[in-house]
């Protein structure tokens, strides 16, 4: 079935759609990330249905908190104007240090970088959506993206832990807007590794696109989320 003007329309929002965050997980942005069209859910196959849009990014898993010295950096980079109030020699400083009175003691977040998958499906009507398919929600993160119209004919339909996405238009650029988040699912490494490349797969067909760190789109993307006022660009 040929695709609509309003489906195209929201793939290409989905193509420059960018939250800092999503389904609180903080995205790392230092880094690329890829997005792909029509991607098998099985790879290999469209025997297990074909997901209208995935998303490839890195964040950081495995959160932890630990009180670090803040001299430790300018010891290494050979800055010797501070001294350890405490009187440690600044051959000795180590970067782990528990003096939470200490001016220069500081609460550092460290984790381990890891890979987030989030599918995407693009619904335009309610019978489109009461379709059998269309559905693949294999992804850490899974949102159904749909017309701002629609969502309210729907709302009871949409499973638990699910997220959903607004499409809108609003003084001349084009707008998603996060109704639900959806929630974290595990995926094993083996499932991780086989989506990524069927995601690579699409992009070397010409059916996706890659960004790097630096990227910083011209398009307006409003990402708002019920409980936060964010543009994000």
């Amino acid at each position: 079935m040929a695709k609509t003007e309003l489906t195209k329309t929201i793939e290409r929002a989905l193509k420059y759609y960018a939250p800092a965050e999503i389904g609180g997980i903080k995205i790392n942005k230092f880094r690329g990330w890829s997005t792909a069209f029509e991607v098998p859910a099985e790879c290999g196959t469209t025997s297990g249905g074909i997901i209208d849009c995935v998303r490839v990014n890195e964040y950081f898993g495995n959160l932890s908190k630990n009180r670090v010295c803040r001299l430790f950096k300018y010891k290494q980079d050979g800055v010797h104007a501070w001294k350890c109030p405490h009187g440690v020699e600044d051959k000795d400083i180590k970067r782990a240090c528990d003096k939470a009175d200490c001016r220069w003691n500081a609460l550092a977040t460290n984790g381990v970088p890891k890979v987030l998958i989030t599918c995407f499906e693009i619904k335009i009507t309610k019978s489109d959506f009461k379709s059998i398919h269309g559905h693949n929600f294999v992804g850490n993160l899974n949102f159904y993206v749909m017309p701002k119209e629609l969502y309210p004919q729907v709302e009871d339909l949409v499973p638990d832990g699910v997220g959903v996405i607004l499409y809108t238009k609003a003084n001349g650029f084009v707008g998603l807007r996060r109704k639900i988040n959806s929630r974290f699912q595990e995926m094993t490494d083996s499932d991780q590794k086989w989506m990524v490349l069927s995601v690579l797969k699409r992009l070397k067909d010409g059916g996706g696109v890659v960004f790097d760190s630096t990227y910083n789109p011209q398009l307006q993307i409003l990402d708002i989320a019920d409980d936060e006022k964010e543009q994000v660009w």
